[in-house]
């Protein structure tokens, strides 16, 4: 792994701009970054305000009826002034954040008392002095209300896997509705006949484009997900080298999820951005797709996604715990991603490890670490057991190389089950510690960069990592946008008998200390809506006037902490026939 060279990165930049779009975000964006890039060191800058800084770990207690934020690995310990801003967590612009402590003083830690329950707060704190600024981010959150209602997940399925994972694509469906997701399926070409020609595979993914356009259009309000299963289109893009090493075009799967940008077409059959066209996608989006990635004798592509389904079921179900353990490498590379799982786990649960570090795989949340650079290590050896990582290194980036790292990662006898390239630029992770998904978390790293016409000093989170990159056209996620931490135990044996009273339906309790239940009811291809109580205790519940062709489903009610919240959550739903 190689720097990325100022002048190199500034020049394979500039391949991503011809004449037509000089005048465009793209153009602006290139002259300022060319400027950012040459600012010196924080140390050496004569304002710390318009200097990269950097990273400051941030960890949190729920305590003293507020929350307290400490950083107490911070060096120098004690260093100029503190400066702590706050805003409700999904928040996009910088005039959002609140100063609650303006002149905090020379301190490593604050308790903000006046936090509000029930609303998941984002912080900002920093440190300010004549030689050193440094920032980091947490979420947090007291007495938060469970997520019911996600919004909408768009399954795209490769048309060749269809047939033989139809079992497993149907549970996966219903697992993402009893998560709070509204699900539209479209089964889509293959690329598998077309690979090596661009323009083809490209006039499929013009074609698929069109329809998640359309799909978006169907469905405006709420969050959006796309999760691409099997071989479908992927688009290269670009000119540049975010690993150090030739400028080349990435594969990106971010073209689907741009609505609004303009992506030329180079001479090559390629796209020409080299960054986001306008900035921002507007939907996360991730891949599961294993058809290129074992070595010779492997498990079969088909049998790889199975399984793979199989541990995502599995997850989402309770049935590997509530797992709160993580760890982290080559925290050069990857402190803002390693900040991020402090405020996820907690400081004491974050181990100082990586994933090829072991004979005997355990069960992680999430691990971020260099990996090996050879794939086959990743069947020879099983790496360590996160639901959630991050696998930095050369190369990695390129998602549409044969034996892709990352993919390996989630591709049996190993057990991820989603992965991306993190530190250039840094994924934001912290919203996971109250309850959001992978998926958001891209949207907070991809979406993150100056405002056109604008610096360094309107990128609301820096640093990027150790260098300066934004609007990636490379931030992919391989595996589910759509999971996220802190599991449930549902319930079981859900079923409904006809009585002259309505619809009895009876349960056998979860496993889950305290758990109470919702109900949900739906008709047709309707969404499921809420019935009955808020929170009902025991084991049965009387529907009494239910409409014909009813179905039904149930979710756990459950009281958690975690390292950086209080919260309420929902088991994923358990639906009658």
């Amino acid at each position: 792994m190689t720097s990325p060279g100022t002048a190199g990165w500034v020049s394979a930049l500039k391949h991503g701009i011809n004449g037509h779009v000089a005048r465009s975000f793209v153009a602006r964006l290139v002259l300022i970054l060319t400027c950012l890039l040459i600012l010196p060191h924080p140390a050496t800058a004569q304002s710390p305000r318009t200097a990269m800084p950097k990273s400051l770990t941030v960890d949190v207690q729920i305590r003293d009826g507020g929350i307290r934020l400490i950083w107490p690995t911070a060096k120098p310990r004690f260093v100029g002034n503190v400066e702590i801003s706050r805003r409700p967590l999904g928040a996009t612009d910088l005039e959002s954040w609140e100063v609650i402590a303006p002149q905090a003083g020379t301190v490593m830690a604050y308790l903000d008392a006046g936090a509000a329950p029930g609303t998941p707060w984002e912080y900002r704190v920093r440190r300010i002095g004549r030689e050193v600024v440094d920032q980091g981010y947490v979420a947090a959150g007291i007495d938060l209300p469970a997520i019911e209602d996600r919004g909408t997940a768009l399954m795209i399925v490769d048309d060749t896997i269809a047939e033989p994972l139809a079992p497993e694509l149907e549970r996966f469906r219903n697992d993402l509705i009893g998560d709070g997701w509204q699900v539209t399926r479209i089964d889509a070409p293959s690329m598998r006949d077309i690979t090596k020609n661009p323009a083809q595979v490209r006039q499929r993914a013009d074609a698929l484009k069109s329809q998640i356009i359309r799909a978006r259009i169907d469905h405006t309000t709420g969050d959006f997900t796309i999760i691409l299963i099997g071989n479908l289109p992927l688009v290269r893009s670009g000119q540049i080298a975010p690993d150090g090493h030739q400028a080349r075009a990435f594969g990106t799967d971010l073209y689907y999820a741009d609505i609004g940008g303009r992506w030329p077409v180079k001479p090559d059959g390629d796209l020409l951005p080299s960054i986001l066209p306008d900035g921002k996608i507007e939907m996360s989006i991730g891949r599961i797709d294993l058809h290129n990635v074992g070595p010779e004798g492997s498990v079969p592509e088909i049998e790889m996604l199975r399984r793979y389904f199989d541990r995502n079921h599995a997850w989402r179900h309770g049935l590997w715990g509530d797992l709160r353990r993580a760890y982290a490498g080559a925290r050069g590379h990857l402190m803002v991603e390693a900040a991020g799982l402090t405020n996820i786990v907690g400081a004491q649960a974050l181990d100082a490890r990586g994933h090829n570090e072991t004979t005997d795989p355990q069960r992680w949340l999430f691990g971020v670490d260099f990996g090996k650079a050879q794939s086959k290590a990743y069947f020879e050896q099983p790496v360590e057991a996160p639901v959630f990582a991050m696998n930095f290194g050369s190369h990695k980036l390129a998602i549409d190389r044969p034996g892709n790292q990352m993919a390996a990662m989630l591709a049996h006898p190993n057990q991820t089950l989603a992965v991306a390239w993190g530190a250039r630029p840094a994924w934001r992770l912290h919203g996971m510690a109250v309850g959001e998904t992978i998926g958001q978390a891209q949207l907070r790293t991809v979406n993150n960069g100056p405002r056109p016409g604008e610096g360094i000093e309107s990128i609301d989170y820096l640093p990027t990592g150790p260098y300066l990159f934004v609007y990636p056209i490379w931030g992919n996620l391989l595996g589910d946008p759509t999971l996220h931490a802190f599991p449930a135990l549902p319930p079981s044996d859900f079923a409904r008998r006809d009585t002259d009273h309505g619809a009895k339906l009876t349960w056998t309790v979860s496993r889950e200390p305290g758990a109470r239940y919702r109900l949900y009811r739906a008709t047709g291809d309707a969404p499921f809506t809420r019935i009955g109580p808020e929170a009902i205790e025991g084991n049965s519940f009387t529907d009494p006037e239910p409409p014909e062709g009813a179905r039904y489903m149930i979710r756990a009610l459950v009281d958690k902490t975690a390292n950086a919240a209080t919260f309420q959550t929902l088991s994923t739903g358990i639906m009658t026939n």
